[in-house]
């Protein structure tokens, strides 16, 4: 290990109290998604960029740090502060950032707040070690990943905020970088019926209903389910090549039937339905096709029901990305997983959406890395983060700006 990496681990190993502190600090700074308030943890954000001596930047409440040392290349750290909501059934405080055993408690303590202590206190760790970058260094806190990242990650590139080369993203399982990731598409359907008297006019089939008969909505919305189910269990005989993090198991492509509302009342024939789901593709699927499969699906349904008033909204599909491992980036990350952990550590593959593709489709070389374990409890009851995973990715993020930006 070279000196100045070494100097480097020791001072985020001497500032772990400090790192500890400000991790609890900002779970207690309530940022659900929804209701999406995040002035507060913005500012507090900022604050601590500027304690640093970043020149700051708050854009509909995305933060923006910069480190500009010199003409060269430009690194992004990338974390989000939003957080699901903080839902029931806690035996902790879900805002209170208690440590009990190693781990620190709170909504948000793994997914996402620990990337964004990390990425700052690896910033102050180069600028105490007075490490001189070459290129600049941009750190960026945003909101809106948990609902799909338009008014976060999505608008700071959008609107020509945040340029770079190359994203660390902070926003992964622990102990190996992960340079592949998987497709979504997030889907709804809206199937629009006619309301009737379900025992009177019930939606029956020729000669059994007249002008009067109703349109069951969520008669079709079972068609439609029965259809991607089948696509589900087609999934099963393809899995990926690509090596998953200790506890994972979704190898193959899968559908989620997530969400679904229709009716009123059980004699009236329900005049809507509406379907919310996810299919998550491993990187050698063929994304186009399986969006095009679900649509032609659709089309031939509604030649065979003339009934049948259907529309379907794909808000952001996120296609999946592999990266070259053989890139200046990619070889700067795995030398920091082998001066952090003390041996090569491939890159892997997270199948669950995040703000990457957002990077990635900027044509900004993307990796990431994270302290979300399986067993972190991530959008349930009594979430945490082990302590030593946030050190440890604190300085995944402080070694690869150091060995990216010489």
């Amino acid at each position: 290990m070279e000196n100045k990496e070494k100097i480097v681990l020791q001072k985020i190993d001497n500032m772990r109290d400090e790192i500890i502190k400000f991790h609890q600090q900002i779970i207690q700074i309530p940022s659900e998604n929804p209701p999406s308030k995040y002035k507060e943890v913005a500012k507090f954000t900022e604050n601590k960029m500027k304690e640093l001596g970043l020149k700051t930047q708050v854009k509909r409440n995305n933060v923006i740090g910069e480190l500009s040392i010199s003409d060269g290349k430009t690194l992004i750290f990338n974390g989000h502060y939003d957080t699901v909501e903080a839902f029931k059934k806690w035996t902790k405080d879900p805002f209170g950032g208690e440590i009990i055993d190693g781990k620190i408690y709170g909504r948000g303590a793994s997914d996402d707040k620990s990337s964004v202590t990390a990425e700052i206190f690896a910033t102050k760790a180069l600028i105490e070690a007075n490490i001189n970058l070459n290129g600049k260094l941009i750190l960026t806190a945003v909101g809106d990943e948990e609902t799909g990242g338009l008014r976060g990650a999505g608008y700071i590139l959008s609107e020509g905020l945040v340029k770079g080369d190359a994203c660390l993203l902070g926003d992964s399982p622990p102990d190996y970088p992960f340079g592949y990731t998987g497709g979504t598409i997030y889907i709804t359907f809206t199937i629009k019926g006619k309301q009737a008297h379900g025992l009177g006019f019930p939606d029956n089939p020729a000669p059994y209903r007249n002008e009067q008969s109703g349109v069951n909505a969520i008669e079709r919305m079972v068609k439609i389910m029965n259809f991607l189910l089948e696509l589900k269990k087609e999934f099963l005989k393809k899995e990926t090549r690509y090596k998953l993090p200790e506890g994972w198991c979704n190898s193959v492509s899968s559908v989620n039937l997530a969400e679904i509302h229709g009716g009123n009342k059980i004699t009236t024939v329900p005049d809507r339905c509406y379907l919310h789901c996810s299919v998550n593709t491993i990187p050698e699927q063929d994304f186009e096709s399986v969006k095009k499969r679900i649509l032609d699906f659709v089309e031939k349904f509604k030649r065979q029901d003339p009934d049948l008033d259907i529309s379907v909204q794909i808000p952001i599909p996120i296609k999946p990305f592999t990266i070259d491992d053989t890139t200046d980036f990619a070889k700067a990350v795995k030398k920091a997983t082998m001066g952090v952990f003390k041996e090569e550590r491939e890159f892997r593959l997270f199948m669950p959406s995040t703000d990457a593709h957002w990077f990635q489709e900027s044509n900004i070389e993307t990796i990431l890395i994270g302290s979300s374990r399986v067993d972190n409890k991530i959008h349930s009851s009594d979430e945490f983060v082990y302590i030593e995973d946030l050190i440890n990715t604190t300085k995944l993020f402080a070694l690869t700006a150091l060995n990216y930006l010489k």
